[in-house]
């Protein structure tokens, strides 16, 4: 058997709900891989943009095993941006993690903590020019589905964290894993990371 592999997600006040259970609930149907947990920054609950309260495992406080660390997007995330206590332990924690990924507009968190500096990226096109003011020489794509920059995947809109959540699976245990975890779900997975079908609804040329 594998070593499991610790599946960290950051929440924040008015987390985007899908940004975050949508990638857990992928990762989470292949226990024998991944082990998932929710950190917040005191170990309180977080309460999503649509009223759900979520309670963590974990603190700042605690420490977190190397693994895969997820920023997601949401209306808090323009609050956490500037939180100087989440930015100082990301940080810290973020380097000497396997993967890195964010969604939507959890972008700019990553972004503006120094880890997307000389990388290439997306975001959702539909805040676009507000998540690229962060960062220094990053390459945004504005059509791609999700990127893969080093060890750092980063996807556009909610949705698409669920195609790079099979991506991210794709990558460390084969596509035919990938695959079956999509099959279960009766996901139909957009595979193409150079292709966001929703990209020209926000007019991104």
């Amino acid at each position: 058997m594998a070593t499991r592999q610790t599946v960290t997600i950051l929440l924040f006040e008015q987390f985007e709900l899908l940004d975050a259970l949508g990638i857990l609930h992928m990762f989470g149907l292949l226990p024998e891989y991944y082990q998932l947990q929710i950190i917040t920054t005191d170990g309180k609950n977080v309460s999503s943009t649509q009223g759900v309260s979520l309670q963590p495992m974990l603190s700042f406080n605690d420490n977190i095993a190397a693994g895969i660390l997820i920023i997601p997007g949401g209306v808090g995330i323009r609050f956490a941006t500037h939180n100087k206590h989440i930015l100082s332990w990301l940080k810290k924690v973020a380097p000497r993690q396997q993967i890195i990924c964010s969604t939507s507009t959890g972008a700019a968190l990553l972004a503006n903590a120094g880890l997307l500096n000389n990388c290439t990226a997306t975001t959702t096109q539909k805040h676009i020019d507000w998540v690229s003011q962060f960062g220094r020489n990053i390459q945004w794509q504005t059509s791609a589905r999700w990127v893969h920059s080093n060890n750092i995947f980063t996807a556009s809109g909610s949705s698409a964290s669920l195609d790079m959540s099979l991506a991210i699976i794709g990558h460390q245990y084969g596509d035919a894993t990938a695959r079956r975890v999509a099959a279960d779900t009766e996901y139909l997975w957009l595979n193409d990371p150079d292709d966001d079908p929703f990209a020209p609804l926000h007019l991104v040329k």
